[in-house]
């Protein structure tokens, strides 16, 4: 895919909106196109992976090892969410989670190693992408805190 329908795929995300133009040009210039088939397993928890993920279209499934259960689907996300942050993390360096494509899926993918140096480098974008983040990563702390208020609740008979 050409970087300028790259740019028109990303102009149509709100949090890319946002950003000035050199920030938002930079970037697109970190991001491919992947396409994954239902069934597709995009990385393991615990491998190591340099790409950020930005669903345009299909479902992904996160998933966890659970002793005496297996693997674990913790959460599943869709068009216009992000997974697979634990790559522009540096203090992070391996993947907290398994992803699975649930149906076919086309994201962006952003390289995570050439982010964080363009982050280093313009401490404002910097700021703009780990705001982004922490967003994230709050929203998924979030989750699991109402899963383990579902897992661990006592019934009162």
């Amino acid at each position: 895919m050409s970087q300028s329908s790259l740019a028109d795929i990303l102009q149509a995300n709100p949090w890319f909106r946002l950003l000035e133009r050199p920030h938002f040009d930079k970037l697109v210039g970190l991001s491919t196109e992947i396409t994954w088939p239902a069934g597709h397993t995009i990385f393991r928890e615990g491998d190591r992976d340099d790409q950020l993920y930005l669903i345009l279209e299909g479902q992904v499934a996160l998933d966890m090892h659970m002793p005496m259960r297996g693997r674990v689907t913790i959460l599943t996300v869709g068009p216009e969410e992000v997974f697979g942050w634990s790559a522009a993390v540096p203090a992070v360096p391996k993947k907290t989670a398994g992803a699975r494509a649930v149906q076919p899926t086309r994201a962006i993918g952003l390289d995570a190693t050439a982010l964080q140096t363009a982050c280093e480098l313009d401490h404002d974008l910097g700021y703009h992408v780990y705001r982004w983040l922490a967003n994230v990563i709050a929203g998924r702390l979030k989750a699991t805190r109402m899963q383990l208020l579902d897992m661990y609740a006592v019934e009162k008979g």
